[in-house]
C-alpha cells in the first residue's frame, strides 16, 4: 500500500516494502525524465521520481502509471545547496541503485557533493574533468578548435564597451550566448539560453539582463543553416551508440529544446566531429553534440550537452535506448553496442510548439523567425502529417500529457486573464 510520509522536510510517497528502487529519476518535470521512466519501467525496473516543490502539482513523470515512488524536493533555482542536501536525505530514506538527473542545474548541484552521492548510489555522469570542459562553452570551443572542427567566431564580453566592439567585428544580426547554461548568483540559479539581436539597443538590453543573472555572454554571428545534432554513448574508450537528428523548430526559438525533430542518417561530417569531440573531452555516458550549418553547408559546432537531451524519446522510438545504456553502464557493468536505428522518426513536443508559435506572433521581424502565415500553417499542418508522434502522449498512460496540458492552458491562461483584468481595472480607474 502506498502511504504518505515526510522525512527531514522531504514529502514522499514511498513504494511498499523495504526493497530499494532500481532508479530514482530527478527532474520529474522534464520530458526526458518521463521517457526514461517509461522505458526503464518496461524493462522490469522499479523506478521512482522526484520534482521540485513548485512543480509537483503538474510534473508529468509523477502522474505516470509507471511511477512507483514520488518525492517533493526544495526548489533547485532557490537554493542548490538545500536541493542536493535533500537528495542525500532522500537516498538514505529510499535507497536506489542509480540516481538519474536530467537538467543542467541539477547536475551542477549534484557535483558539489558528488562523492557523498556516489557513496550511496550510482551516478551516470562523466568525470569531473570532462564536465568542467563540457559545461563551459569557451573551453569546449577551445578543444574543438585544437581538433580542427569548424567553430563560430566567439568574442567574450564583460563590459558595454566590449559589447560594442564585438558587434562591430561580428556584425548584426548576432547571437548573445551565455558561456555556461546554468548560472548562480546570490544562491539562486537560472538556466540561460542564446538569443538573437538585430540592433545595438536589443544587444544592450539582453547583455544587461544576462549579466544581472550572473551570466557572462559570448558574441557570435548568426548562422542561417540547418540545426543538427548527434547523440552518443561513449564509455571505456569506445562509442557504443550514436544517433543523428535534425531540429525543425525549437523553444526558445534560437538554441532551445527541439519541439519538432526527426532522426536522420549518420552524416559523416557531424558524426566524425561529434565523436572526435566527445573522445577528446573524455565525456563518458550520454551526450548530445549540436551543430548548425553555415552558408557553405559546413557543420559549425554550437555546444555539447553532457546529459540526455530533451528529445530522448525520439532516440528511444528509433531503437536507441539511452536510459537503458546508462543503467547497464553504471549498475550492471556491461554494455552492448547499438548497431543502428530507424531513420525518419519524427517527434513533436506540443507544449513547446505552442510556445514557439507564441514567439512567432510576438517577435515578428526578429532573426530566424518565420512569417506569421508560415508559422501558423506549419503548426496546423503538422497535426495531420503522417509519422509525427506527440512527445509524452501515450494511450494507457495519458495523465502525464494531461498534466502538462493543465499547466499550459489553465495556469498560464489564468495569469493572462489576471493581467487583462488588472489592465481593465486601471483603465476604469483612470476613466
Amino acid at each position: 500500500m502506498v502511504t504518505n510520509d515526510r522525512v527531514s522536510g522531504i514529502a514522499t510517497r514511498p513504494v511498499a516494502g523495504p526493497e530499494r528502487l532500481d532508479v530514482l529519476l530527478l527532474d520529474a518535470e522534464h520530458r526526458q525524465s518521463l521517457a526514461a521512466l517509461r522505458v526503464l519501467s518496461r524493462a522490469g525496473l522499479r523506478v521512482g521520481t522526484a520534482a521540485c516543490e513548485s512543480d509537483t502539482w503538474w510534473a508529468p513523470s509523477m502522474r505516470s502509471r509507471f511511477c512507483g515512488f514520488r518525492a517533493s524536493m526544495p526548489d533547485l533555482s532557490d537554493d542548490g545547496a538545500a536541493y542536493v542536501a535533500a537528495v542525500l536525505r532522500l537516498l538514505d530514506v529510499q535507497p536506489s541503485r542509480m540516481l538519474l538527473p536530467a537538467h543542467d542545474g541539477t547536475i551542477q548541484a549534484l557535483r558539489s557533493r558528488r562523492a557523498e552521492i556516489e557513496a550511496r548510489t550510482a551516478l551516470p555522469l562523466a568525470s569531473e574533468a570532462a564536465l568542467d570542459v563540457a559545461t563551459s562553452k569557451v573551453r569546449t570551443l577551445a578543444v574543438a578548435t585544437e581538433l580542427g572542427l569548424c567553430v563560430p567566431q566567439s568574442l567574450p564580453v564583460e563590459t558595454e564597451r566590449d559589447l560594442v566592439s564585438a558587434l562591430k567585428q561580428v556584425g548584426l544580426p548576432a547571437v548573445l550566448k551565455p558561456r555556461e547554461s546554468w548560472v548562480e548568483r546570490d544562491g539562486k540559479g537560472v538556466r540561460l539560453s542564446p538569443n538573437a539581436v538585430q540592433s545595438m539597443d536589443e544587444a544592450r538590453e539582453l547583455f544587461e539582463r544576462m549579466m544581472h543573472a550572473g551570466g557572462h555572454p559570448l558574441i557570435q554571428p548568426l548562422l542561417p543553416g540547418r540545426r543538427e545534432a548527434v547523440t552518443t554513448f561513449y564509455a571505456d574508450g569506445r562509442v557504443w551508440a550514436r544517433m543523428a537528428q535534425r531540429s525543425y523548430r525549437e523553444w526558445p526559438v534560437l538554441g532551445g529544446a527541439s519541439v519538432l525533430c526527426e532522426t536522420i542518417p549518420l552524416l559523416p561530417d557531424i558524426t566524425r566531429d561529434a565523436e572526435l569531440l566527445v573522445q577528446a573531452i573524455g565525456l563518458e555516458g550520454c551526450s548530445m553534440v549540436e551543430f548548425r550549418r553555415d552558408r557553405e553547408g559546413r557543420p559549425v559546432l554550437m555546444e555539447v550537452n553532457p546529459r540526455m537531451g530533451g528529445s530522448v524519446a525520439l532516440a528511444i522510438s528509433a531503437g536507441v535506448n539511452f536510459p537503458g545504456l546508462l543503467y547497464d553502464w553504471t549498475v550492471n557493468g556491461r554494455l552492448s553496442p547499438v548497431s543502428g536505428y530507424r531513420v525518419g522518426k519524427r517527434l513533436r513536443w506540443l507544449a513547446g510548439d505552442v510556445w514557439n508559435l507564441k514567439c512567432a506572433f510576438e517577435m515578428q521581424g526578429h532573426p530566424d523567425m518565420p512569417s506569421l502565415f508560415k508559422a501558423t500553417a506549419t503548426f496546423l499542418s503538422d497535426f495531420v502529417r503522417p509519422g509525427n508522434t506527440l512527445d509524452g502522449v501515450e494511450f494507457g498512460d495519458m495523465r502525464p500529457a494531461l498534466a502538462e496540458l493543465n499547466r499550459l492552458v489553465f495556469r498560464h491562461g489564468r495569469r493572462r486573464m489576471r493581467r487583462i483584468f488588472s489592465s481593465n481595472q486601471l483603465l476604469l480607474s483612470e476613466g
